[in-house]
């Protein structure tokens, strides 16, 4: 990409900025700030949960191309397609701030702070007399800079066509989808399992923590970092407007947390208020928040136990690793038969030599090992069926986290587990078990 392609692709950006040097406050360019328009943002929002479907990728696609067209000079193309985008989605804060800046560049009133844009569009030298921002709505100007810079890079940043992240180690068939979240990009990318071979079919923009990810306790207003499960579905009508269309669940604190002393509850994928149609990256407190259309694509699409991946950043596993990577899950394969034959013979010693005693034997964890052992008791061909592993690590150690099914011709229903691992030494140690839901 050119020099000129470069300036150009950061001029939306870049003029987000200019702003807080303008000494220009909101009332004077920005329509869902005064109280006329705003009535009128909030009427519209809640009317869009109805109407609206799916919509954000396109609403998101015509902001980029607004981008586009700057990038290729073309400012009364970009005025018009700002204009139409605004109008459609009046409370898309960060596209009604690119309109107000492309109005006010072409009237030629605005100050460009940079000198790479100076032959793109007229600017005016900068006054001494400049009024300062208010404190608060600098840092929400800076904030939708730092939306559109994401937006930006999220869109130059498409995973490999097959490639999915590291920590999804293998995959049974029943796993239909997969959700990873990439915090530095602010990305969220759903993958469809279409018979191994995976495929990104819904690519959002997402807000984290205020203070960022790794959660710790109650209240921190961070995000946890971890691999985790989504559990119920509660549709907005159950909950305050703040959530907006409604929320998906998610099983933080999972084990490991717990293990490593993390804490805290209610940690959800959920949308925005009626008058934000998204968040600024770092606004929530501890929740991961989708664009209600957004949300609500999830809500339609993702079932119970979809695996959610949270990192800061995602390493990625191209299409043709992935039968390595697999084949490299073979060890651990031995380790989890080693544990159903230890069940199988009732072995009391060896079953010692697996088991951790890291966590408290809770009602449930204590009714899941009986329901167990009653199925190893009343079966004599038990196998383990629909697989899948799944690999986390940070500084508090290594663990692979297992979801899996117990069969037998003995019994009508299969019992689902989800198994615990941690590396201790050179061996894998089972610290926690409990049978779950569908």
């Amino acid at each position: 990409m050119s020099k000129d392609r470069l300036n150009f692709r950061r001029l939306i950006i870049s003029i987000v900025s200019s702003l807080m040097f303008l000494g220009v406050y909101a009332q004077e360019f920005n329509p869902i700030n005064s109280k006329k328009n705003h009535g009128k943002a909030n009427f519209s929002a809640k009317k869009s949960f109805v109407t609206r479907s799916v919509k954000q990728r396109d609403d998101e696609r015509r902001l980029l191309n607004i981008i586009a067209q700057v990038e290729r000079k073309d400012l009364n193309g970009a005025l018009i397609s700002a204009s139409e985008l605004t109008n459609d989605v009046p409370n898309f804060h960060a596209a009604q701030l690119v309109y107000a800046d492309l109005l006010r560049f072409k009237s030629g009133v605005s100050r460009v702070p940079f000198q790479d844009f100076a032959g793109v569009l007229s600017s005016v030298k900068s006054s001494a007399s400049s009024a300062p921002l208010p404190k608060e709505l600098h840092l929400q100007l800076a904030g939708l800079h730092d939306e559109i810079r994401r937006r930006v890079q999220g869109a130059d940043s498409v995973p490999e066509t097959g490639s999915i992240p590291s920590e999804f180690l293998m995959l049974d068939a029943s796993v239909r989808q997969a959700i990873a979240i990439d915090a530095s990009k602010s990305r969220l990318y759903l993958f469809a399992n279409e018979d191994g071979r995976f495929r990104v079919v819904g690519n959002f923009y997402v807000s984290v923590g205020k203070l960022g990810l790794g959660k710790k306790e109650e209240g921190d207003q961070r995000t946890p970092q971890g691999l985790y499960f989504i559990g119920r579905q509660i549709p907005g009508m159950k909950l305050p407007e703040f959530y907006g269309l409604g929320a998906l669940t998610m099983n933080y604190p999972n084990d490991w947390d717990r293990v490593v002393g993390r804490s805290g509850s209610g940690i959800w994928l959920h949308g925005t208020p009626p008058d934000q149609y998204a968040r600024l990256p770092e606004a929530s407190d501890g929740c991961v928040v989708l664009a209600n259309p957004d949300l609500d694509f999830l809500m339609q699409t993702v079932e119970r136990q979809t695996p959610v991946l949270i990192r800061s950043s995602l390493h990625w596993v191209p299409s043709k690793e992935r039968p390595a990577q697999e084949k490299s899950v073979g060890p651990f394969l031995q380790v989890l038969d080693d544990w159903r034959q230890a069940w199988r013979s009732k072995d009391a010693n060896r079953l010692a030599s697996i088991y951790l005693a890291d966590l408290p034997e809770s009602e449930h964890r204590i009714s899941s090992k009986m329901r167990l052992s009653a199925y190893f008791t009343g079966a004599s061909d038990v196998s383990l069926q629909k697989l899948s592993v799944y690999a986390w690590n940070d500084e508090k150690g290594d663990i692979r986290i297992v979801n899996l099914r117990v069969r037998s011709t003995a019994f009508a229903e299969d019992l689902r587990l989800r198994l615990y691992w941690r590396m201790v030494g050179n061996r894998w140690r089972l610290f926690s078990e409990e049978v779950v839901g569908s």
